[in-house]
């Protein structure tokens, strides 16, 4: 199958980055002696070694070369608008996603969502780890799909974290889908949040009627939308629904097919906060529809352990605990952040690029929480602050603009009390000032754990 995403005799790989090298990689395996050229707008590292067969192509011309190639193949967050006016009449557009889906001989369990999806593809692969022999985390969360296809077979179960990018010219939809949350993100990419969820929801609209979607019922718009999808519907719910395959009930989780017994109770779930009961349900309900008993959910589930830079617990300074929530780069997240460390959060630091989301969902949340201090970075800080001012129902906020993390980290310090908690959850995306969220969130967990006790106790320990 894979002949219908690679024709011809030469192919060039858009954008090099991680994902690039593994396909020029895969396609080298297999065309020893094919034609490849590499396009990248920044250019090519000069160390790297490439063979008589590669040509490269970079600057701002560096997709002039496009149409000479029967196939071109799209790096994720390479836009396919601004690839199309260079292909050549006979030019076949495709991804690494694409190519995956056509030669994986294995069942493959997609997730997707706006937020949720690395610990909701990481609970389901701990889960199914424990039904199947051959389980394999791909995608965002693992290395690049096309790297894990060498000695899969049909019982491989690969479990794929699927972003909006890779999913935006999808042709074939997974066996399984799970489709999580979707608000506003990465509008600046798609042009706005209707091109946005139809990239999302091509998780399952090319599903088989054999195939299985699972979605969560408390999100009406996004069940109406995929009401009329060919995959067999399977729903869980953080409340109590008879119509549910996993819901909750007086505080426990119920799989309403496979036991009248409660698996767990939510608060045994090593994940805290209503975001992450979601994740935890979607992955409880692909594990049920897989064959996982109630002990083989249950041991998935304990032994897993939460994400790096998801509400991650840092370190106790002066007797204030510091989070790491750095992958929150939309205003829910900030708020799922929140409602999931209560009532002690006193102070947040938050702000980044400003990629035209709406911050109006953090005035209701912060309104709602104990939080007295803002720590702000550029440009989304003046946003989130003109929000949390619209609807402070009479609070009142400190406020505090940096442009360090350093700053930052001392800022909260001095600013929080003994007992109280500072949560780095910034909603919003990392590039005005850092590298990435990873890059964010260690820097300041770097910050953090450089208020050493005994730095602390020279300046008068609180």
């Amino acid at each position: 199958m894979v002949a219908a995403e690679l024709r011809g005799q030469s192919f060039l790989i858009v954008g090099y980055g991680r994902e690039g090298r593994s396909v020029r990689q895969y396609l080298r395996a297999r065309f020893p002696s094919a034609r490849i050229g590499l396009a990248d707008r920044q250019g090519f590292s000069p160390e790297e070694v490439f063979d008589a067969h590669t040509e490269l192509f970079s600057g701002d011309s560096y997709l002039s070369g496009t149409a000479a190639f029967d196939t071109v193949i799209r790096s994720p967050g390479v836009r396919i608008q601004e690839i199309s006016p260079h292909l050549g009449t006979a030019t076949h557009l495709t991804s690494a996603t694409n190519i995956f889906f056509a030669e994986c001989p294995g069942k493959i369990i997609g997730v997707t969502g706006t937020k949720g999806k690395s610990t909701t593809s990481s609970l389901t692969t701990a889960i199914l780890k424990n039904v199947f022999s051959d389980v394999r985390l791909v995608g965002n969360i693992g290395a690049p799909m096309l790297d894990y296809l060498q000695d899969a077979n049909e019982e491989t179960r690969f479990v794929i974290e699927l972003s909006s990018y890779q999913l935006e010219d999808l042709r074939r939809s997974p066996q399984v889908s799970i489709l999580l949350n979707i608000v506003p993100e990465h509008l600046d990419y798609h042009g706005g949040f209707e091109a946005y969820c139809s990239a999302k929801l091509n998780i399952a609209r090319n599903q088989m009627s054999e195939d299985v979607f699972i979605i969560n019922q408390s999100f009406s718009l996004l069940a109406d939308q995929t009401r009329k999808f060919p995959g067999r519907r399977v729903t869980f719910r953080e409340v109590d629904d008879e119509s549910a395959l996993v819901v909750v009930r007086n505080g426990a989780i119920f799989a309403q097919k496979l036991s009248s017994e409660p698996l767990m109770n939510v608060t045994d779930l090593p994940v805290m906060g209503p975001g992450n009961l979601q994740n935890a349900l979607a992955a409880i309900s692909c594990g049920v529809i897989l064959g996982a008993s109630p002990n083989q959910i249950r041991k998935g589930i304990e032994g897993f352990v939460p994400l790096e830079h998801r509400l991650e617990f840092v370190a106790e300074r002066a007797g204030i605990r510091f989070y790491n929530d750095s992958l929150s780069t939309i205003p829910e997240a900030l708020a799922h952040a929140l409602a999931a460390l209560g009532d002690d959060v006193e102070t947040v630091i938050a702000g980044g690029f400003d990629r035209g989301v709406d911050m109006a969902v953090l005035g209701p949340a912060l309104a709602a929480s104990k939080v007295k201090t803002l720590i702000l970075f550029p440009t989304t800080g003046e946003k989130i602050w003109e929000a949390a001012c619209a609807t402070s129902r009479g609070r009142e906020y400190s406020r505090v603009d940096v442009q360090t993390m350093n700053d930052a980290v001392r800022t909260a310090y001095d600013f929080t009390a003994s007992g109280k908690i500072c949560v780095l959850s910034p909603a919003s995306s990392s590039f005005s000032v850092f590298r990435d969220y990873r890059d964010r969130g260690d820097q300041f967990k770097d910050a953090v754990r450089r208020l050493a006790p005994s730095q602390l106790a020279a300046e008068g320990e609180r």
